[in-house]
């Protein structure tokens, strides 16, 4: 979903400049990794990764799932190319040209490995990628997979009228302006030589053009481009049996509107055929009731909130994931909505007013990190970067400072997609430390469905609580504030219908961090970007925090990186098998 985890915190675990190194380093693909496996227990696993206990595989069963909770939307939000929650089970349908390995081994976040791409080289000047894609690749109705499919998949995500949630990420490709404007209906700069070969041309290097790829999923160019661009994004194909194909091991045969979605393997997958016969997701409301179904058996996996994680480690039947959410959770100010909610000292004075350690501390059990802008990784911070640690003085004297008059100001809705008592709980910490320097706030949880509308399509939202996809490279800033990736219908990540962010300095590092394969300095690149970003304060970053999930045990191989959405991780899903 967008910027929400999200309809898009977590504390690092492991040093994600090695996988920068392994990143940015390497100049071609390598063959895919064999799935891991590690033994479950009743206690979370290893942080990042994790997979049910392992076994020989016994053909056929169903796997029964609920992708709930901050991750995911639900069953309707099946539209790969928008759908930045819910990855973890839409990659079973759709796949990227390149994907990150889940290193069960150390916990910890592996390299860039292929995907429909096999092999892939940058050229000296890092204005051209060229991917060489997987031979006998087919679409699930048995068609080939080709260049064709890439290039009409990035010309998608380029475009307006349709557009790709982490577009940002690729938005220097040559002739992307063009695309987005209307001018052209060709990307430039993505060319199929050959039915198997695919070259991507940016304006400027792109350093993280890899990652970017990762969460690009590619769509079927034959049952897809007569659909108008301008009905692409809601059409009824995404959830029609028969209709949706992807690449991916298990193809879409059952769907009933906010009940299920079905799917059933794959036989002609090109990794191999699928263990499981069919894998199904069954549609929960919260994540609470989605864990009833699981204690009572109904459901093989589910979301677990931190304050649940006690109760299920008494579970003997199942085993507990914990790991890095890789997304923060954030406050925003729709700046449409009053004056004071673009100034950027009002903002940080409602930073400064937010007890966030003890947040951390009572409700998320101490699993989490306080963050001062959209970066996780302790490399991106310069020591000498604003914090913002709770303090009510400064808060006040930043008010005053401010000029707004914070008791003129009325009562304001202050709405989520999170529907978890948690997630209540931590909104009424931050609703009571308002109130102690005059902001007045009304706690409103939503159906996902209903905030997607009223915050994207209507812009309408007035303080919000949501997440934003972190990630393994700092580019991911592009997506959010980098203000000529923005869509001004507010289908941008960074803004409201009307709005758009723009910070000629954000800009500026951002292409910069872009532009930079070095990977030292890119990390300093990205640590300045982060003191702006405090200091500007686009959005009100809170933390990152451990996030659980479960799974029952009689499920073997399973395998999953509590990510965004799951995020884009090969996990393995041709493999997963119910035992005995």
């Amino acid at each position: 979903m967008r910027s929400h985890q999200a309809p898009g915190g977590w504390s690092r675990v492991t040093s994600v400049l090695a996988v920068f190194a392994l990143v940015f380093a390497a100049c071609s693909g390598t063959a895919s990794p064999s799935p891991a496996a590690s033994s479950g227990a009743a206690s979370p696993s290893a942080a990042g990764s994790a997979s049910a206990s392992g076994s020989a595989a016994t053909t056929g069963g169903t796997f029964t799932g609920a992708w709930v909770g901050p991750c995911c939307v639900g069953i309707a939000n099946a539209n790969p190319l928008i759908a930045g929650g819910d990855q973890h089970f839409l990659s079973k349908i759709y796949e990227p040209l390149v994907t990150y390995s889940i290193d069960t081994t150390t916990g910890g976040y592996g390299a860039i490995v292929p995907a429909l791409a096999k092999t892939w080289e940058s050229s000296s000047d890092g204005l051209t990628w060229t991917f060489h894609l997987q031979p006998s690749v087919t679409w699930q109705d048995g068609t080939p997979f080709t260049a064709d499919d890439v290039v009409f998949t990035l010309t998608l995500c380029e475009s307006k009228a349709v557009g790709c949630v982490y577009g940002g990420g690729i938005s220097n490709i040559k002739g992307a302006a063009d695309v987005k404007s209307g001018k052209s209906t060709t990307l430039a700069g993505v060319k199929a030589p050959d039915p198997q070969t695919v070259t991507i041309t940016t304006d400027q290097p792109n350093a993280a053009m890899l990652d970017a790829l990762s969460v690009m999923w590619i769509v079927q160019k034959k049952s897809l481009s007569s659909i108008p661009l301008d009905q692409i994004t809601k059409a009824p194909y995404w959830t029609t049996p028969g209709q949706a194909v992807g690449t991916g091991p298990f193809k879409i045969t059952g769907y009933q509107a906010g009940q299920f979605m079905e799917l059933s393997r794959y036989d002609g997958y090109w990794r191999g055929k699928p263990v499981l016969d069919k894998i199904v997701r069954k549609e929960f409301k919260d994540p609470a009731t989605a864990l009833i179904a699981f204690d009572k058996g109904e459901i093989d996996f589910t979301y677990l909130t931190a304050d649940e994680v006690q109760r299920e480690q008494g579970n003997a039947n199942a085993t507990i994931i914990a790991g890095p959410s890789q997304v923060d959770n954030a406050v925003v100010f729709n700046p449409l909505v009053n004056p004071a909610f673009g100034n950027k000292l009002f903002k940080q004075a409602m930073e400064f007013a937010i007890d966030r350690k003890s947040i951390i501390t009572n409700l998320y059990n101490g699993k989490g990190t306080a963050l001062p802008c959209l970066f996780g990784n302790p490399a991106y911070v310069a020591p000498d970067t604003e914090m913002y640690d709770y303090n009510v003085d400064k808060a006040k004297a930043l008010l005053q400072q401010s000029g707004v008059n914070v008791s003129s100001l009325p009562t304001f809705i202050f709405d989520t997609y999170y529907n978890d008592p948690l997630s209540l709980n931590v909104m009424t910490a931050i609703q009571k430390n308002w109130a102690d320097v005059g902001l007045k706030v009304t706690i409103k949880q939503m159906d996902s469905a209903a905030w997607t509308k009223q915050y994207y399509t209507d812009g309408k939202s007035q303080v919000s609580f949501l997440g934003a996809q972190n990630g393994p490279d700092g580019n991911i800033a592009a997506s959010y504030f980098l203000s000529t990736a923005s869509q001004e219908s507010g289908a941008g990540n960074n803004g409201w219908k009307g709005y758009v962010y723009k910070n000629p300095q954000v800009d500026q590092l951002i292409q910069q961090g872009r532009a930079t394969f070095d990977t030292a300095k890119r990390a300093t690149i990205y640590q300045q970007l982060c003191k702006v970003l405090a200091d500007d304060m686009p959005w009100n970053i809170m933390w990152q925090t451990t996030r659980y999930w479960i799974v029952n045990k009689k499920i073997a191989n399973f395998q999953l990186t509590p990510a965004p959405g799951g995020g884009s991780y090969y996990d393995a899903s041709e493999t997963w098998s119910v035992k005995p």
